[in-house]
Formats: C-alpha cells, sequence, structure tokens
C-alpha cells in the first residue's frame, strides 16, 4: 500500500482513501468500530438544541469543549487565558463589533462582532509582534489528545516585507506560548511557507510545520517539513482550520492538519518532548512584519483535549467535506449526546450530514443526513470507509 506521506503534493492536495492490494477497503462502520448514528431529534436550527442517538460515541465526562469562543462572551478572558498584543491600545487582539476594517463574519450566524488584533508594534510580543489567542492547561497524563478548529482571515490591505513569516498555531511548554529562548525547543508551530505569502495573489503558499525538536523532519514516513499547497490568508477569504494532534515523546505521535476539509498536514512523529505538564496552546501566532494594516481575524475557535466531537458537514462522507462545521456537546454518553447547534455555513434550508467522530478519531462512516432548518432523516447506506 502507497504511504499517503511518501506521495508528491499533488496527491496530497485531494482526499486519500485507503487501499489493501489496489483495491478500496471496504469495510462498514460496525467492522471498524467506527460511531453510529441512529437518530437526531430536534430542528437544526443555529443555537438550537438536537439529541443524538446511536452507538459507540464512548464516554466523555466534560461534554463542552474546552474552547468555543464565538465573539459572543462579555470579555476575552472569560474564555481564554490571555491574547497577545495586549500593550497597543486600539490595536489589541479582542472583541470587535463588525465590519472591522471591511471585515464581516465568516458566516450569517455570527454575532456582529468577530476576534481581532494587529501587528501594528515591533516592540515585543505583547506589543505586535504576535496576534494569537492562548490558554494553559495541566496535562493529566501522556499521550494525550488534542483537536482545535477555527476561522481565520488576514487584512486584504496586508503591508508585505521581509520573510513575510506568518505562523498559524503553537504548542508549547508552560504558561506562555513560544516557550524558550527564541521559542526553540520548547515549542512548535504550523506556518504558511516557506515560500511565505508575498502578495494579496500569490498561489506558491505552503503548510509547514517548525523542525526543532521534538518534530522530526524528515517524520518517520520519510516526509519532510513542506506539506500540502495552502489558501492564500490575505486573498480576501475567509479559511476554516483544523488540526489534530497526538502529544506524546514517542514516534507514533502524529499531527493532521485540514484546510476547508482538505488534508494539508500528515505529519507522524514525536510531538512532545518537554518537562512538566503545564502546556499552553494558542491560535493565531507570529508575523516579522509589523505595520497599523496587518490586523488577523478569528471566529468560531473550537478546542478541545479530546478527539470526540459531532459536525455537519456538506458531504456524506467525512474526508470529502469542503464544509465541516463543529457543534457543541452539553451531554455525552455511550449512546446519546445533546448539543447545541451551530449551523455555521449552512443556510436554512440546505442538507447537511451529522458525524460523531470517537475518541481515537474514527467518524461515523455515514453522515446523517439532516435540513439545516428542519428535521433529521434516515442515514444513507455507506458504500465505502474514508480515512478523514
Amino acid at each position: 500500500m502507497e504511504s499517503f506521506w511518501s506521495r508528491g503534493h499533488a496527491a496530497e492536495r485531494s482526499s486519500w482513501k485507503i487501499a489493501l492490494g489496489g483495491a478500496l477497503l471496504i469495510a462498514s462502520a460496525c467492522a471498524l468500530g467506527a460511531p453510529t448514528v441512529s437518530q437526531v431529534s430536534g430542528p437544526l436550527d443555529h443555537n438550537g438544541s438536537i439529541t443524538i442517538s446511536g452507538s459507540g460515541f464512548g464516554s466523555k465526562p466534560t461534554a463542552a469543549p474546552w474552547v468555543w469562543d464565538n465573539a459572543t462572551a462579555s470579555k476575552l478572558t472569560n474564555v481564554w487565558g490571555g491574547a497577545w498584543p495586549n500593550a497597543v491600545p486600539g490595536y489589541n487582539t479582542g472583541y470587535y463589533p463588525t465590519p472591522v476594517r471591511g471585515v464581516n463574519p465568516p458566516h450569517a450566524h455570527d454575532a456582529p462582532r468577530i476576534i481581532a488584533g494587529a501587528h501594528a508594534s515591533s516592540k515585543d510580543a505583547y506589543s505586535g509582534y504576535n496576534v494569537m489567542l492562548f490558554k494553559s492547561l495541566q496535562v493529566p497524563a501522556f499521550p494525550m489528545n488534542f483537536y482545535a478548529s477555527w476561522y481565520q482571515l488576514a487584512d486584504k490591505n496586508w503591508t508585505f516585507g521581509g520573510d513575510n513569516n506568518f505562523k498559524t498555531f503553537d504548542y508549547s511548554e508552560g504558561l506562555n506560548p513560544y516557550a524558550g529562548s527564541g521559542g526553540i525547543g520548547q515549542s512548535w508551530y504550523t506556518a504558511y511557507g516557506p515560500p511565505h505569502p508575498s502578495s494579496t495573489t500569490d498561489t506558491g503558499v505552503q503548510w509547514v510545520y517548525e523542525t526543532e525538536s521534538p518534530l522530526m523532519n524528515p517524520d518517520v514516513n520519510g516526509h519532510n517539513a513542506w506539506w500540502g499547497w495552502a489558501r492564500n490568508p490575505m486573498a480576501g477569504q475567509w479559511t476554516k482550520v483544523e488540526i489534530a494532534f497526538k502529544a506524546t515523546n514517542q514516534k507514533d505521535g502524529w499531527i493532521t492538519i485540514w484546510e476547508d476539509g482538505r488534508k494539508v498536514v500528515a505529519y507522524q512523529g514525536p510531538t512532545d518532548s518537554y518537562a512538566g505538564n503545564t502546556r499552553t496552546i494558542a491560535v493565531g501566532g507570529y508575523a516579522r512584519m509589523q505595520f497599523p494594516t496587518n490586523w488577523r481575524y478569528f471566529d468560531d475557535v473550537y478546542i478541545d483535549t479530546t478527539l470526540q466531537r459531532v459536525v455537519l458537514a456538506n458531504n456524506s462522507v467525512l474526508a470529502n467535506a469542503t464544509i465541516v462545521e463543529v457543534q457543541i456537546p452539553v451531554t455525552w454518553s455511550d449512546g446519546s449526546i445533546t448539543a447545541t447547534v451551530n449551523l455555521g455555513k449552512f443556510t436554512q434550508g440546505t442538507s447537511a450530514y451529522l458525524f460523531v467522530v470517537d475518541a481515537s478519531g474514527n467518524p461515523s462512516a455515514a453522515g446523517y443526513k439532516v435540513t439545516a432548518g428542519g428535521t433529521a432523516s434516515a442515514p444513507s447506506s455507506p458504500t465505502s470507509f474514508q480515512v478523514r
């Protein structure tokens, strides 16, 4: 079987299927132990409540995500441990009423606010080097899995310069992002490039991960740190990013990133060789260009300390979806989940497919068809199983 991680960029830009002897591996959800959704009750109204019945969901002692920020909290520190910049009045990262510099939320269901901040000063991390949101936790035991998703956008009037460094996510030892001297050795991050975006029309942009310890370059499958082509964040369109990873000092660790449903990174190798058990996760990051025009925007930020989640997607096979909207669990048991509906980009009357993802990252094989603002229908029978 051809290794996904050894393929070229052309293959990385498409969904991949498990193959066996050149034939597609056909398997039912039950055979692979994936969750099965048998019923969804309640209307699919934004912020409404639904109950999902089925099997194989597993237990989730804390149903709610660790972080959910759709810019409706009274203040940012009610959700996060902190945000940078926080020392440049008028440019600090926080909640801003829309439109902000002509930018509106990524979809009509959002509050009339988004999260924004600017790389307006070059003084220090608190004053513009970084535009990011972060929160710390005590990891009870390793290995531990994490999942995060968010919408992001950079200002259309972004001023380019230098090497155009642009980072997007950070996992760090301790209580702050980019731990250690210069951020080397005690954290890893994801970024665009090189080549970094150098114009609003630049299409030669790649997803990369930091190659310092503990991440391997190449990884255990021989793939280097330069992965699939990225969407230019300065090109004027919101992008949905998802990242899932296993935090461990062993070679069976991994990092997977999707951009608008498309898999763009699939690293395998160690991901955490740091001391202690205090870790910080940050969305956003460092940029080397500090100008008053260099704003970043975020919305619908979801982070959890498990891979378990409920999502709505625009395809009956999750690996083929280009829109993926995470739902907000309220209660969770092996056979029943209640959740607050987050329609995201799904508009009233459009079809969507509901998936439950278990603690191992296995989604239900066939999405349960529902209608935004309407009622659920019977799930379709799976014809193939695809790993997302």
